[in-house]
């Protein structure tokens, strides 16, 4: 139990990032295309998540502005891919699934595919959903929160 809540609150660090991956166009099938804000922000999303399945720093850091570059250290990082494949088991696949209606920030789902080795040699597979919360800041999109619900 204190593995996961490590992974969870490493992740949950706060930081606001981006990367280059190439996004399939059924990745943005619920998504409104005149919506260049919802579209950057599941960009966004799956960027991160593409990031953690990677297990790719660099990538993750490319695009965090400013001062939040700082916040999610290369270690930090480390230690949550550790965690997360110790608890969970590696980034299989992931969706993104919806907006909820919130006032003021876009809040985004994604379904998250993990797959580990069980104990007595079988694939153990489990679904975990992903919250990205994203905000204009200085008319950017940026990552105010994200992390496993």
């Amino acid at each position: 139990m204190k593995q996961i809540i490590s992974a969870l609150l490493g992740f949950l660090c706060g930081f606001c990032l981006a990367a280059c991956v190439v996004v399939e166009k059924d990745d943005f099938e619920d998504v409104d295309p005149d919506d260049a804000t919802l579209v950057e922000s599941v960009k966004l999303g799956n960027n991160i998540l593409a990031s953690f399945r990677d297990e790719d720093y660099a990538k993750l850091r490319r695009n965090i502005p400013g001062p939040l570059r700082t916040k999610m250290t290369e270690k930090d990082f480390k230690t949550s891919c550790a965690n997360w494949r110790d608890t969970l088991g590696r980034i299989k696949d992931f969706d993104y699934v919806l907006e909820l209606d919130t006032p003021a920030v876009r809040n985004l789902i994604w379904r998250v595919e993990f797959e580990r080795d069980a104990a007595n040699g079988k694939e153990v597979e489990q679904d975990m959903l992903f919250r990205l919360v994203t905000g204009k800041v200085d008319d950017e999109v940026c990552v105010l929160s994200c992390g496993f619900l």
